[in-house]
């Protein structure tokens, strides 16, 4: 599913969203290894984790955007088209959207629970 999500969605728009997750799991674990063994929590790191979600939920956003204007110059170009065919491009151009949202939400959460646990 993450294969033909990153390929129908568009792969220049996806493949930054799918590094942006594993550098947030990444720092998150590393993060989190650094808080048990020495106690301390970096504001550094989970600022970083907060931005690299709001970069990858800014990044769908413009994907979403830049697939959008590209269906309607299509559909401008064509003319008529089917209600299903347009369905299935807004689906497709809601691909990169949900994956960075979704990746925000994440690091939002760890941010936040980072923050509450090194006061």
């Amino acid at each position: 599913m993450l294969y033909q999500h990153l390929i129908v969605g568009g792969f220049w728009w996806m493949l930054p969203i799918y590094i942006l997750w594993v550098l947030v799991l990444v720092l998150t674990i590393a993060m989190a290894i650094k808080y048990f063994k020495s106690n301390s929590n970096n504001k550094k790191l989970r600022e970083l984790i907060l931005f690299l979600g709001s970069l990858a939920f800014f990044w769908g956003i413009f994907g979403q955007i830049i697939g959008l204007l590209g269906a309607m110059s299509a559909i401008e170009a064509v003319g008529e088209i089917s209600p299903r065919l347009l369905a299935g491009g807004f689906k497709v151009s809601m691909y990169t959207t949900t994956y960075g949202f979704a990746l925000f939400i994440v690091s939002f959460i760890v941010w936040f629970i980072a923050r509450r646990l090194g006061r």
